[in-house]
C-alpha cells in the first residue's frame, strides 16, 4: 500500500465539496417524499396511473443523485487520493490526477447540460388532465439550489488538481 504526506485541505474546499450534496438534499427529499404520498411531482392531477417504471425511476433518482453528489467528497478527503485497498488491481495506488479531474469535470459537465435543459426544456411531453396546470415554484423551490452544483464541484475539482499538483510548498518531497 502507498502512503504519503498529504496536503491539508483548506476549510473552504471541504465546506464547498459537503455544499454539493447539501444542493441536491431537497429535491432528492422532495421526490422521495412526494412517491411515498403517491404524488406525481408535486401535483396529484400530474401522471394519473403512472406506469411502473416510473415509480421506480423517481426514487432510484433520488438515490443516484445524491450519490453522484457525494462523490464530491472524494476530492477533499484521503479515498479521493488513493483507491480503497477492496478495489482489485488498484487497491492502494494513487488515483491519477487527470482521472480524478477529469471524472469530476465530466460530472460537472454533465449536470450543468441537464440544468440548462430542465430550464429551457418547454412544456411537458405529455397534456396534463383537464383542471390541471404544471408545477411552479412549490415544485421549483426544491430544484432550484442544484443550480449550485456545478460551479460548486468546479472549485472543488480545481482546488483537488492545485493541491495534488503543486510542486512547491511545506509538503513538497515529504
Amino acid at each position: 500500500m502507498t502512503t504519503f504526506q498529504r496536503e491539508p485541505v483548506p476549510t473552504w474546499a471541504q465546506v464547498t465539496a459537503w455544499a454539493v450534496p447539501a444542493t441536491v438534499l431537497p429535491s432528492a427529499v422532495w421526490r422521495i417524499v412526494d412517491w411515498a404520498h403517491g404524488l406525481a411531482y408535486g401535483h396529484p392531477c400530474a401522471a394519473p396511473g403512472a406506469p411502473l417504471w416510473e415509480k421506480v425511476y423517481v426514487p432510484s433518482l433520488s438515490v443516484v443523485s445524491l450519490g453522484l453528489a457525494l462523490l464530491t467528497l472524494g476530492l477533499v478527503r484521503p479515498w479521493g487520493e488513493v483507491f480503497p485497498a477492496w478495489v482489485p488491481g488498484l487497491g492502494g495506488r494513487p488515483v491519477p490526477v487527470r482521472f480524478g479531474v477529469a471524472v469530476a469535470v465530466t460530472g460537472a459537465l454533465a449536470v450543468g447540460a441537464f440544468i440548462v435543459r430542465g430550464l429551457v426544456g418547454g412544456a411537458p411531453r405529455n397534456a396534463l388532465p383537464p383542471g390541471c396546470v404544471p408545477p411552479g415554484w412549490e415544485v421549483l423551490q426544491f430544484y432550484a439550489p442544484m443550480v449550485l452544483w456545478p460551479p460548486l464541484l468546479l472549485a472543488v475539482t480545481w482546488h483537488y488538481h492545485r493541491r495534488r499538483t503543486r510542486t512547491s510548498g511545506p509538503l513538497a518531497g515529504a
